[in-house]
């Protein structure tokens, strides 16, 4: 089988004065720069096979600059030209010095670090290491480490671990001390074990006429009537740590108004309490707290009227009397026959 072989020879002798004109049609090799070129019957040497102005080509149509380091060539549409930065597109992964992937063009996503003055963007996945100055729009889900500077507007949900401080810096929630110091909170609800405050005193305070509530939450399984809510008054040596109780208020399901005595523990049969029908007793001695007092003031005890003060009997007409449901013991002041009676032995009498 025959070999077809076209004109050959050195670029220099094919393009070097007299040089050679192929003629129109007519390919030529070079053996040194191993180049076909197709003649035109004008030009001498030829003309590069499949060269076009957009091509490199020995450098002939790239613009003469003084090119600077990290310059590229980029072509501007007549020429290649060196160029600062140009905008251009990649396809494919980009990796940086040390190999590690920066862009993972199969997955579409960027994988190594970010340093930019803005990001936007639908979603970003994945961690983010170093400082956030600006504004973040969106929802942030997962965990957040560091410092947060500026306002967060929406729902945290989840846990904040560290410390929260005011414009002025100081320290609204206290991470190391575990406590809240500022000089107001407003909220719906409060639960905790503890408040403290700097003067010692807590003002409960309501913008309307809804009555101010401290509640005791407790399970359907203790809701029954031995059910308490308590608020405890004591004192407490910051030095030592010893905490002196000197009293308690409590709330039952039939006591309105219920405080116990103190003599290093609570004394429940020991009491003043205001039950839920409006009664008073004063109590020594009885150990059951829902009973209802048996008058509109009950005092099982001494009762004494110090100092120049007097007590002043029931008044009221003999008809008012015998309305009465008498019990031995009782005395009153009789305007119909202007005399202090007693119900003695089953019966009414004269005391004076």
């Amino acid at each position: 089988m025959g070999t077809l072989r076209i004109k050959r020879g050195t670029k220099t002798a094919l393009q070097t004065s007299p040089g050679y004109v192929p003629a129109e049609g007519e390919l030529v090799y070079t053996t040194d720069s191993k180049e076909v070129f197709v003649g035109d019957g004008a030009t001498t040497g030829g003309t590069p096979v499949s060269v076009s102005t957009q091509n490199l080509e020995d450098l002939g149509n790239v613009q003469a600059l003084a090119a600077q380091n990290d310059q590229i060539l980029v072509y501007n549409g007549s020429n290649w030209a060196a160029t600062d930065n140009p905008a251009i597109d990649v396809r494919g992964n980009i990796y940086g010095d040390d190999s590690t992937l920066l862009v993972d063009a199969i997955n579409g996503r960027i994988v190594g670090p970010v340093v930019t003055s803005s990001v936007t963007a639908t979603n970003v996945v994945g961690n983010l290491t170093g400082d956030v100055v600006g504004s973040v729009t969106g929802n942030v889900v997962g965990n957040s480490t560091g410092t947060h500077f500026g306002n967060v507007v929406g729902s945290v949900t989840g846990d904040v671990v560290g410390s929260v401080f005011a414009d002025d810096s100081s320290a609204i929630v206290d991470s190391i001390a575990n406590k809240i110091t500022t000089s107001s909170i407003t909220t719906q609800e409060i639960t905790v074990p503890t408040i403290s405050t700097i003067d010692g005193i807590v003002t409960l305070e309501h913008t309307d006429v809804s009555i101010m509530t401290l509640k005791r939450k407790q399970s359907g399984a203790h809701a029954n009537d031995d059910s308490v809510a308590r608020i405890r008054f004591s004192t407490e040596d910051v030095d030592t740590q010893v905490e002196k109780t000197q009293g308690t208020i409590t709330v039952t399901d039939n006591n309105l108004l219920y405080i116990p005595s103190y003599d290093g523990v609570l004394q429940y049969a020991n009491y003043f309490k205001v039950h839920k029908t409006g009664k008073v007793a004063i109590n020594m001695g009885q150990t059951e707290i829902h009973n209802e007092p048996g008058a509109t003031l009950e005092v099982n005890g001494n009762v004494k009227i110090a100092g120049a003060n007097e007590m002043l009997l029931g008044n009221m007409t003999t008809t008012q009397r015998n309305a009465l449901t008498a019990a031995n013991g009782m005395m009153i002041y009789n305007t119909s026959d202007n005399k202090f009676q007693g119900y003695e032995n089953g019966a009414w009498t004269n005391l004076v």
